[in-house]
């Protein structure tokens, strides 16, 4: 990754993690650019998208 931003409002780290922008707005994220495709995070909101995420996104076996 060519060293993103996250693209959180008010966030300046660089981001570690990129996603889908479907999965980040079922969160209560607040996005910079919400018409983009791919949202980057750094690692501390990573970690608030899974610990958001853990119950309502299934996971690769389609277990909640």
């Amino acid at each position: 990754m060519a060293n993103e931003i996250c693209d959180v409002s008010g966030c300046n780290c660089e981001s570690e993690r990129s996603l889908n922008i479907k999965k980040v707005s079922q969160t209560s994220l607040q996005l910079k650019n919400p018409d983009c495709r791919q949202v980057h995070l750094c690692k501390e909101h990573y970690r608030a998208f899974k610990k958001e995420s853990k119950n309502t996104i299934p996971d690769y076996y389609g277990n909640w």
